[in-house]
């Protein structure tokens, strides 16, 4: 890739660099899917769509290998369903709730409250995640 042109030059590293960083972005949001999808209190979907958006703009081959990680097949078709109708089911929303709210239960009975940063951060996820279920269309079909 060497060129004459100093600017082509930066123009290609620079496009290299992007491509690496999604690439990177991608693969850290696949593992935290997988993770979301074994561990509760995990969340799938948001790092699962993450994933999607840096592999769509940087690797057709991960995006491929993405849609073929069995563990990831529910969320995926969340996922999809999301990108049509910019809606989340109900029963999507009532589960991301519980599970944000059961999270915050088990970090605050296990820790005793001796904890309280833990137990407010996870508390504030909770909130944030809360207030995201209720700001994005529920799908009523």
């Amino acid at each position: 890739m060497l060129c004459r042109d100093g600017g082509k030059q930066q123009a290609t590293s620079g496009m290299f660099l992007k491509r690496w960083a999604l690439v990177s972005v991608g693969c850290v949001a696949t593992a935290l899917a997988i993770a979301g999808a074994i561990l509760p209190g995990l969340p799938t979907t948001p790092f699962l769509l993450v994933a999607l958006w840096a592999f769509a703009r940087s690797s057709e081959t991960l995006n491929a290998h993405l849609h073929r990680i069995p563990l990831l097949s529910h969320a995926l078709a969340e996922a999809h369903r999301f990108e049509e109708r910019r809606a989340i089911r109900p029963g999507v929303k009532a589960t991301a709730i519980s599970v944000a709210w059961l999270s915050v239960f088990v970090t605050a009975v296990s820790t005793g409250l001796a904890r309280p940063v833990l137990v407010s951060c996870v508390a504030g996820a909770a909130v944030l995640g809360t207030v995201a279920m209720m700001w994005i269309p529920t799908d009523r079909s």
